[in-house]
């Protein structure tokens, strides 16, 4: 998409959202007002929704993301955090991630450019959470329709069932305003920066309010042939029926294509021991990949959801949500392999049998031919020449969700105790398409990519896969000693039943699962989960608690359930720490120790990155791990001018054999500072800078024993790094204007994907921003 097209397709949308600006500053005329006006002094909150009161510029006193009711953070039998829309702000917008790094246990996963992937605890997660609603995909969800994000760490059966037992970052959007106002914002860069935004609210009279949240990106990275295109509307209306019951409606067209990063390869001469270097002469922004039309990852979102809250008396209230959604995707992508000089693929190196390291330059040979008494023998491997062979995937699918949440909530205020007991069920209907096959492109060297020809096989898979799933939960929280002692409990049951079907599979006729070709494979299953929880307030501002909490997440992959797997994966945490909230609540600090069990989780294959490519991917292999560490965090605003974040936590999450998991940063530490000016001649001016620093990180999945039974090792790993970024802006009136600088010390890192695809970071890069407030 070029800049023209970019502003073409923009402008429409800023034209319109200058219009409602226009219409809703005639709205507020005096002539507007009437008798039967609804007063928003006589507003009644749902217990549904949080308080926008706050003590700091990053303080928020409420969340929801506990247990859907509105709780405050202190109160709250386990550890959250809220990122509010002033830190978001000054984090000035690009991934969630970006913002979500500063907290505590909270790092980078292995893809920077779509499915908003972040570890949590060491377990990755890839979709987006938004306003309680899941969403796999391959897009990154656009930051300018989020208003606050709430980051729960452990599994959470009620406000995100099918979530990784590390955690989830729900992301809650912009809703309709009766109070007119918007902005205007326009930002031009090197890496990742070019877009238009807009976003309008206001009233359309005493009882509706809308709203209009828009974005346009145009950008390239520091790839070679990286880009991002998408185009983001959600406009959104809010009927306040009566002082006690709102209902919101949104839509979102989210349109979405980014590159399928290839990237760099490891020196082959490296090993588990060795430091990590590139291979040799390749430069560090090289991209074998074809160019946008041929190795991309595209996602096409409608989506239409529906918030009814009520408070039907002083103690009773309800909560209807739902949600339809559509998502066309599609994708291609590329990856390499190195050839020797008779043009066969090697890898340069092999696994060590009796130390599981890989070894660089070795190949390792059994010469017995007695099972029983293998013989291993170290022998030169086959080297790498400087060609490599060029193969991949494409796929495309269609996938549909449905969903609905209904809570009732019930609060009882006495002398004695104060309940809340909250009962809900929810429904989820998913129905996904996909079509993929394997294409191929010419062998290349450093100096000569061809882009093409590139030959394209037919489909090898044709999938259709359905599943429904129910839920229904109680829980239950009980306050003691004017909130001195909190006791809360629930039980969450979750059923689910579907199928999946490859069209194009082939019978199995031998094995203890005979199947016919395009077998239809049925899965089922219920689980009952619990969690409970205790908060001791010995003053007002220090809690000390202790959380369990569990999800039963249903199983993706209907064939392993009919072969007899488990048909959920199963995630269980115990959390206790330490809560303060000091000098007038200008600061809150949290310490919290946890552990964590995950029982028949799902990895990637490593073979589905070799070449060739196989027919079909592997299905995931389902192992058992167990995660601890500990964590802390403060947050603060000392002063109106200074406010701050930092946090560091120590993770241990490792496979069944204690080997770490790929990309996963076992220690981390982040720390963001912001001072805005006060009055006097530099007053408008502010500036912020933050640092996030991650420890060794393994380059790869290393998964089962070598043929010695010694557990596999990575293949490498990449070294500690820190990454700056900082930024100075400058408002006057109604306007302001921004500069922001990514990766300050322009420090070389890395994220990996595999031994043979690793993507560098951006190095230092400026960009500017303009924004008009009104």
């Amino acid at each position: 998409m070029s800049y023209s097209k970019l502003l073409g397709r923009a402008l429409p949308g800023l034209s319109l959202a200058m219009g409602l600006s226009s219409f809703s500053y005639a709205q507020l005329a005096p002539s507007d007002t009437s008798d039967d006006q609804v007063d928003e002094d006589t507003v009644v909150l749902s217990p549904f929704e949080v308080s926008s009161a706050a003590t700091g510029r990053y303080q928020a006193n409420d969340v929801v993301s506990g247990g859907r009711i509105s709780t405050n953070v202190l109160d709250a039998p386990g550890s959250i955090t809220v990122l509010t829309s002033d830190f978001i702000k000054d984090i000035g917008g690009g991934r969630v991630l970006d913002v979500a790094k500063y907290v505590a246990g909270v790092t980078e996963s292995t893809i920077p450019n779509a499915q908003d992937r972040a570890y949590i605890r060491g377990f990755q997660g890839a979709s987006a959470l938004v306003d309680g609603f899941m969403t796999a995909s391959d897009a990154n969800y656009d930051y300018v329709a989020i208003e606050r994000m709430e980051v729960t760490k452990g599994p959470d059966a009620v406000l995100q069932p099918a979530g990784i037992p590390g955690g989830s970052i729900n992301l809650v959007t912009k809703k309709p305003q009766w109070d007119f106002g918007g902005s205007l914002k326009l930002k031009l860069g090197e890496y990742d920066a070019n877009r238009i935004e807009a976003d309008v609210t206001g009233p359309i009279n005493s009882a509706l309010a809308y709203r209009l949240v828009m974005a346009g990106q145009d950008s390239r990275s520091y790839m070679r042939n990286s880009f991002r295109d998408s185009l983001f509307i959600n406009p959104s209306i809010a009927w306040r029926i009566s002082p006690s019951t709102q209902l919101v409606l949104r839509y979102e067209h989210y349109d979405f294509k980014s590159s399928q990063l290839e990237g760099l390869s490891i020196d082959p001469t490296v090993g588990t021991d060795d430091e990590f270097r590139t291979f040799p002469g390749m430069p560090t922004d090289f991209n074998p990949e074809p160019g946008k039309e041929f190795a991309s990852r595209v996602s096409r979102f409608n989506t239409g959801t529906m918030l009814l809250t009520s408070v039907i008396t002083d103690r009773l209230s309800v909560r209807l949500s739902g949600r339809l959604q559509h998502i066309q995707g599609g994708a291609s992508a590329f990856h390499y392999g190195f050839l020797d000089k008779d043009g066969n693929v090697t890898e340069g190196g092999s696994r060590n049998p009796f130390t599981g390291k890989w070894e660089g330059g070795v190949l390792w040979v059994n010469t017995s031919t007695d099972p029983a008494n293998p013989n291993w023998v170290a022998t030169p491997a086959t080297q790498p020449t400087g060609s490599f062979r060029h193969a991949g995937n494409y796929s495309k699918s269609q996938v549909w969700y449905r969903d609905l949440q209904n809570d009732w909530a019930y609060v009882v205020d006495s002398d004695f105790a104060k309940s809340s007991t909250l009962i809900g069920f929810s429904y989820r209907y998913a129905h996904n398409n996909s079509q993929s096959g394997a294409e191929s492109l010419p062998d290349f060297t450093i100096d000569d990519v061809p882009n093409g020809p590139i030959i394209t096989k037919p489909y090898g898979g044709d999938s259709r896969g359905i599943t429904t799933s129910y839920q229904t939960y109680a829980t239950e929280t009980l306050e003691f000693f004017k909130n001195r002692l909190i006791l809360s409990g629930g039980i969450a049951h979750m059923s689910f039943s579907g199928s999946s079907q490859d069209k194009l599979s082939d019978p199995i006729t031998d094995g203890p699962f005979p199947v016919p070709a395009g077998m239809t494979y049925p899965g089922s299953g219920s689980k009952a989960t619990y969690n409970y929880g205790v908060v001791v307030k010995p003053t007002e501002n220090i809690s000390l608690y202790y959380g369990h909490t569990e999800n039963a997440v249903p199983s993706g992959d209907h064939k392993e359930t009919y072969k007899g797997e488990d048909p959920f994966t199963l995630g269980t945490q115990d959390d206790l720490g330490l809560k303060l909230r000091l000098f007038d609540g200008r600061l809150f600090a949290t310490i919290a120790y946890y552990e964590i069990t995950q029982e028949n989780y799902a990895v990637a294959d490593p073979r589905n990155s070799e070449l060739p490519p196989p027919p079909l991917y592997y299905p995931d292999i389902l192992l058992h791990r167990e995660a601890k560490g500990w964590e802390f965090q403060v947050i603060g605003s000392i002063t109106p001018q200074l406010s701050f974040i930092a946090s560091y936590a120590d993770t241990k999450n490792r496979d069944p054999n204690g080997i770490m998991l790929r990309g996963a940063a076992e220690d981390s530490a982040s720390g963001f500072v912001r001072y805005e000016f006060g009055p006097g001649p530099l007053k408008g001016l502010s500036a912020g800078i933050g640092a996030n620093w991650l420890s060794k990180r393994a380059l790869d999945t290393a998964t089962g024993l070598t043929p010695a039974g010694v557990p596999n090792q990575p293949s490498a790993y990449l070294p500690p790094r820190t990454l700056v970024d900082a930024y100075v802006a400058y408002e006057w009136g109604a306007w302001s204007a921004r500069v922001d600088v990514t990766n300050l010390t322009d420090q070389l890192d890395f994220i990996p994907q595999g031994r043979n695809m690793i993507w560098p970071v951006n190095p230092r890069a400026f960009s500017g921003s303009v924004t008009w407030t009104f």
